[in-house]
Order: C-alpha cells, then structure tokens, then sequence
C-alpha cells in the first residue's frame, strides 16, 4: 500500500504560489495537488489541528466544523475527497477561541488514529509531508508514524520518504520546489516499553475534580483489566525482543481485549472534554499507557498469527515464529538453541519430561534454581522451566508445576514474568 500524510496548519490562509516536484509543476496553495499527482498514492491522510475550528456547540460540532471546511477546499484544489481527515487535539490562544490541556494529547491521539489507518500487514511506502505543518503537531506526527511503522517493519517491508518545500517569503518567493529531506527503508523497531502499573498512567488528569476523576476511574473496567494482566503483556513484549519463540507463542496477547480497553479509554478521554463559546478544555489526558497499548495493539495485529495464543507447540512451529519474528543475531541464536532440544529428547514419550531431568538421566549436574541469565541466553528455554514431549514429533511448553527461584518455589510464568520484566525497566 502507498500512503500519503500530510500535516497541514490553518489552509484557509495559504496564498497561490507556484510548485516544483521533480518534472511536475503545478500553481496552488497547497502541495497535496502536485504530490497526488507524481506519488500517485493509494490513500492520503491530512493532519489539523481542531484549534482551527470555531463552532463551540459541542466537541462533535467542532470536529465538523474543520472537516466540512477542508473538504470544500480539497474541491477548490482539485485534491479530491478520497482522504482520512484526523482532526487533532491542539492546544493555545486564538483570536476565536482558548484550548487547554496537554500537549502530548496529540502524540498519542495521532498514534491512535494512525494504527487505525496504517495496514499492519502487507508492504507499504508512506510518504510524509511537512510543508504546510503546524509546529509541534508535525513533529509528533513524524513521531508517531515511525514508531508504527518501525513495529510494521518486524515482518513487512516498509518504505518511509519525507518532503518539505523551500522556505516561503511573502511577495519575494514566487516558485518553490519540494525537496526530499529523508528517504529510507525502515529496519524492525519493536515495541520496547512496558505497560505502566499505575491507572493514572493511562488516563490523566488535568483539571478534573479529584471526586469526578476517582469515579471515572472506577468505571474503566476493561483498562483495569488488561493493567492486571501487564505482567504477561509485558512478558510478551520482551519476547518480540529477546527472541523468545515459547514465550511468545504462549503469551500472545488478545487482540479484541486491548481494543476494549483503547475505545474505553478514548470514550472518557472524550467524554470528559468541556466546551463553552470559545473556550475547549480536556480535563483528562491521554498518559503513557495509552500509547503503549496503541503500539501494542497494532504489534499484536501486524504479528498475528493462527492458532495462538497455544501453551503447547511443535520444535516445528516453534522454528516457524523465530523465522518470521526474529532478525539477525537474535534469530540466529534462537534456532540454536531450538535445535538443540532435538537432541535432548531422541525417544518417544508420550509424558511431559522436564528438560532439567533429562539432563540428569544423560549424567549431567544442572542447576535446579531457575536463572535469570541462564533464560535468556537460552531463547526462554531454561532447563527448569520447560518440558518436552515427543511423539514422532518433538512438544514443548512451560511446566505447569512450581520452579526454584530465588530461593523459594514460585509459580512459573511469574518467574518469567519477573524475569522479562527486568529486561523492559520494570
């Protein structure tokens, strides 16, 4: 797919000028025309600000007001009607009107919508343009787009250009040319950030009443339980990373449970916005953790695979998610690792055998405490933690049965919890 985004200011304002793009020339007061015209993209995207609207009825009415004037100018333009219009949360004084809240609503609304829009699977070439873009907004857009494309770029190939046009100066500039300013194909950029623990770090609040906020809190039902389960997310996510194939398979996160808790989570942000002739203030603001179950919502999709998630696999499926998932060094170290449990088990036995008591029958003295670095060296396969199966084919998954760690038994998968953990700051 070829995907135009544009991130655009106060459009009503801009002056005819002549642009230059490559052997293409066309007169205007937008670039879009000229860069439809010579990307030829499948779809376009146009980033604005919902400062620049003026019907203060309702959040609805606003958001409307911006749309229905960008559409009558993308007739006047000849741009066409076929685009995304994402009306964007801003902030500041204006002639017409005062927006308040947090600035970083934008970063994490944009990288909302823009999951929304961008295909998690399959190909793709995006092509950013920050001509006519609005300060901060535009640098949070680019933000947000290479972060998703990044997470897109673990199993697509993905193209990235950006452009800006030379700088306007009123009555001296007559002609501009639009410059490529980047132009690269992404490398794999998984999530890296947990899940937060605290609620507050998925909803915050700006000028809330304290009573207000603790109830709308109360009322996240679908949030507090995906936070419950951040151990395991989280441990997830380290997967991706530390090339983990059983940890991933076994753990792989509900896709419509994120969603739940997303739409949750945007409904009170939303719900919560208060608006007056000429005044918009969002009380609440959109934290951290909202951004990280975006991106890992749509690493969850663009990842996606049938059948898991599945506590049991084949040493054949298992070596088919390192294949897919893992790059480089990484996945190289990982199928390692996996082909040395065909070595471990050679004869059929329809019973779970832990990996740890098999080296004891082969003569070996291993260590009957779970390690922290002993699992990751080992792509998550730790001797204690695992058990294999073979009947023809070779089984593995996690011991059901409590491990030694730390000096006490503990359940296993809060172990790897605690261990990945780690590994993600946590």
């Amino acid at each position: 797919m070829k995907l135009l985004v544009v991130s655009w200011g106060d459009f009503e304002r801009w002056t005819e000028i002549k642009y230059c793009f490559g052997e293409e020339e066309s007169v205007g007061p937008s670039t879009l025309p000229i860069l439809q015209k010579v990307i030829k993209p499948d779809w376009t995207v146009i980033l604005l600000s919902d400062t620049l609207g003026r019907d203060f009825s309702s959040l609805e009415a606003l958001r409307e007001d911006v749309r229905g004037r960008v559409m009558d100018f993308l007739d006047r333009i000849g741009a066409g009607r076929e685009v995304d219009v994402i009306i964007v949360p801003g902030i500041g004084q204006f002639s017409h009107g005062t927006f308040r809240g947090n600035a970083m609503d934008a970063y994490h609304y944009l990288l909302h919508k823009l999951a929304e829009i961008i295909p998690p699977r399959g190909d793709l070439e995006v092509h950013f343009d920050s001509t006519h873009g609005l300060n901060y907004i535009t640098l949070l857009a680019y933000r947000a787009l290479e972060e998703l494309l990044g997470i897109a770029a673990i199993v697509n190939e993905v193209k990235f250009t950006a452009y800006n046009s030379d700088p306007y100066v009123p009555k001296i500039t007559h002609e501009l040319t639009i410059n490529v300013i980047e132009e690269r194909k992404l490398t794999p950029s998984p999530l890296t950030e947990p899940l937060p623990e605290k609620s507050g770090e998925y909803l915050g609040n700006y000028s809330l009443p304290g009573r207000e906020y603790g109830e709308v809190m109360k009322g996240l039902k679908r949030m507090e339980n995906v936070r419950k389960s951040r151990g395991r997310l989280n441990a997830w996510i380290s997967s991706v990373i530390n090339g983990l194939p059983l940890v991933f398979a076994s753990a792989f996160p509900e896709v419509d449970r994120l969603a739940g808790a997303i739409e949750e989570l945007e409904a009170a942000y939303t719900e919560a916005i208060a608006l007056s002739p000429g005044r918009v203030e969002r009380r609440l603001s959109l934290g951290k953790g909202f951004g990280v179950l975006v991106k890992l919502h749509f690493q969850a999709k663009a990842l996606e695979t049938a059948g898991l998630p599945k506590d049991e696999l084949s040493l054949e499926e298992l070596l088919e998610v390192s294949e897919r998932i893992f790059r480089g060094s990484v996945r190289a170290s990982t199928k390692k690792e996996l082909n040395k449990l065909s070595e471990a088990l050679k004869f059929n036995s329809p019973s779970w055998i832990r990996l740890v008591e098999l080296f004891e029958m082969a003569g070996k003295n291993p260590n009957r405490q779970v390690d922290d670095r002993n699992f990751l060296a080992h792509a998550g396969l730790e001797a204690n933690l695992i058990e294999l199966k073979r009947e023809g084919e070779l089984y593995v998954r996690y011991t059901r049965e409590k491990v030694k760690y730390g000096g006490a038994m503990k359940e296993p998968w809060k172990v790897i919890e605690n261990i990945l953990s780690k590994t993600l700051g946590g």
